[in-house]
């Protein structure tokens, strides 16, 4: 009997070790294809498949997984322009061991990181995080070592144009240059290309054009020998060039170009900017007011179609968001379930054995069951207990301002969030937020503290939230947000 103990212990350990090497395959898998769609510009699909990989990676245990599947939400969430959400996925990617353990990842979270700071427009901020990734870079080797060094000088060299410092964009430019030394050009032909633009960018500003002109000529030799399709960002520096020295007309034509080489190659947001660049230089110049009246309607016209898109793939990010919760919770329990099955499988073994052994353990045996039950009831009791303490969760998350209070919200009121959505589906995740503390019976005085705003400022989005969904104007507001849907024993928010 023991023997035969031995070996379905033996089966049990054996199972479990080719399940797992089965399921990191699977994440591996995944994770290439999560990179896949992120080079084909497929944001969604991209979002998507690194949560699979990251909750698979939870229940195969795999450290590198669920490391780069954090990483790659996180990368994609910032893409997306979600920079709070993306930041709040960095620190779980910090407190895995792969993260601590590697500093080609760690070097990725600080240029990421730097990034989401940059779309916050809290330029010194993500200065820091680049600065940080090039103390980590210099450890790195090959080709990683040379990639990480270009796309940091790239990005220290966008911060410092958008504060207007062009000495130092001047100097990771030509930081850029030099790490591209010893590469092979035509492989590196468009890094070439990009650093010469913003070179030219550079020189033009400082109003050396003979300088700007000689960057740009180095980049249209480029295009011309290695017939590069993207050149938009180099018409962009040839206006820039001829608008300083006052030729307007060629100008005009440069910008032109630009905006159809963005038709060429499909870019609808260079196209929306490009027209609000065209219309605000018609007009400024007096070149022509037809031109400037055009392009400023197809201006609003893109404008208000890539707002709803964007709109769109934000609240989709959102709910891929929203599912990875769900999901994780799923993969606790499926984890714990499969734990118990096999818990209660050497558990019989057990008692075969023991009763194989001796029928006077029958009286133990009960002891044990009865332990058991005792434990179901503690758990039905602690489970209770969680509904309380969500709520809890969510009144703090909502005096802090924390991101997390709409995702939080939604789980626990899934269907006020439907009713307003089904009112008007194009609310803003401002807005919901605003309802749902209404919702939970905050005052105004409390929504203007949570919120940082005056209030003032809480009274007019109130006033404008009547009008929109027509509630008159002798209903308490937040008596009509909890009658939108039949919730009697909700709780309510304490002052």
């Amino acid at each position: 009997m023991k023997k035969y103990l031995l070996l379905s212990f033996l089966f049990l350990f054996t199972f479990r070790v080719i399940a797992g090497d089965h399921q990191k395959q699977e994440v591996d898998s995944l994770l290439a294809k999560s990179r896949e769609f992120a080079n084909a510009g497929n944001l969604l699909k991209y979002i998507e498949t690194a949560i699979k990989a990251l909750n698979l990676s939870y229940i195969a245990d795999h450290e590198e997984g669920k490391a780069k599947g954090r990483f790659y939400l996180a990368d994609g969430l910032v893409v997306a322009g979600l920079f709070k959400e993306g930041l709040k996925q960095l620190e779980l990617v910090e407190s895995t061991k792969y993260y601590r353990e590697k500093t080609l990842m760690r070097s990725e979270v600080h240029r990421v990181r730097g990034r989401a700071y940059g779309g916050l427009k809290l330029n010194q901020q993500a200065i820091r995080e680049f600065r940080l990734q090039l103390g980590l870079i210099k450890d790195l080797t090959g080709e990683y070592k040379t990639k990480s060094y270009q796309f940091t000088y790239e990005n220290l060299s966008v911060v410092f144009q958008n504060l207007g410092q062009l000495d130092s964009m001047e100097k990771y430019s030509a930081l850029q240059l030099k790490n591209l030394s010893g590469l092979d050009e035509n492989t590196q032909a468009l890094r070439h290309q990009i650093v010469y633009e913003n070179l030219a960018k550079v020189y033009t500003s400082k109003g050396d054009f003979a300088k700007g002109q000689q960057y740009i000529d180095q980049s249209l030799a480029l295009v011309k020998k290695y017939e590069i399709p993207v050149v938009y960002n180099l018409y962009d520096a040839m206006a820039g060039l001829e608008y300083g020295k006052g030729n307007y007309k060629q100008a005009a034509e440069y910008h032109e170009k630009k905006l159809a080489n963005l038709r060429e190659i499909g870019s609808r947001d260079g196209m929306r900017n490009t027209y609000r660049i065209l219309a605000d230089f018609y007009r400024k110049t007096n070149l022509d007011k037809a031109k400037a009246d055009h392009y400023e309607m197809a201006f609003s016209r893109l404008n208000d179609s890539l707002e709803n898109e964007n709109r769109e793939v934000v609240d989709q990010v959102l709910n891929q968001i929203l599912k990875l919760k769900d999901q994780e919770s799923e993969t606790k329990i499926s984890k714990s379930v499969t734990i118990s099955i096999i818990a209660l499988m050497v558990l019989a073994l057990a008692i075969s054995f023991f009763v194989w052994r001796s029928r006077h353990n029958r009286k133990i045996l009960g002891q044990k069951e009865e332990a058991l039950q005792e434990t179901e009831t503690i758990n039905k009791e602690l489970t209770e207990q969680i509904g309380e303490n969500k709520f809890n969760n969510l009144i703090e998350l909502a005096k802090n301002n924390n991101p997390e209070f709409l995702t939080l919200f939604t789980e626990l009121y899934p269907q006020f969030i439907q009713a307003l959505k089904s009112l008007d589906p194009n609310l803003r995740s401002t807005e919901l937020e605003f309802c749902a503390m209404a919702f939970l019976n905050f005052s105004t005085k409390n929504i203007s503290e949570y919120t940082f705003v005056t209030i003032r400022a809480v009274q007019i989005r109130k006033n404008r939230l009547r009008k929109k969904f027509d509630i008159s104007s002798d209903m308490d507001f937040n008596s009509w947000m909890r009658e939108l849907v039949d919730t009697p024993d909700q709780p309510q928010a304490q002052d």
